[in-house]
């Protein structure tokens, strides 16, 4: 989804209640160091997937793949977005070539 590309994307997968999943995409293009999450696209995008439990990704074309202040920002509004419809979210995970860093994982959620 996100290998050779230049400028950073924010990406969904929406899964049910089994954990399997419906949809996997882009929700948002941004420039070269940075995207907007829009709470309002991220929750539709959940909505129209019917999706029970997310996780959230984005790339850093840059190389490093440790989390912004903004990425932390963005991570905390759109998980009380999504649990104020009723939908949890499993991970945020940032990619960057070969190597990515997962927010659940490392305590950061």
């Amino acid at each position: 989804m996100f290998l050779g590309k230049m400028h950073e994307e924010f990406a969904i997968i929406c899964l049910d209640s089994n954990r399997c999943v419906h949809y996997a995409g882009s929700v948002v293009k941004g420039s070269i160091n940075e995207t907007a999450a829009y709470p309002r696209l991220i929750v539709d995008a959940a909505l129209k997937h019917n999706a029970q439990t997310v996780i959230l990704a984005h790339n850093h074309p840059n190389g490093s793949v440790l989390p912004s202040n903004a990425d932390m920002e963005t991570t905390a509004v759109l998980v009380k977005a999504l649990e104020a419809i009723e939908i949890d979210v499993l991970d945020h995970v940032i990619v960057s070539g070969d190597r990515f860093y997962s927010m659940a994982s490392m305590g950061n959620m």
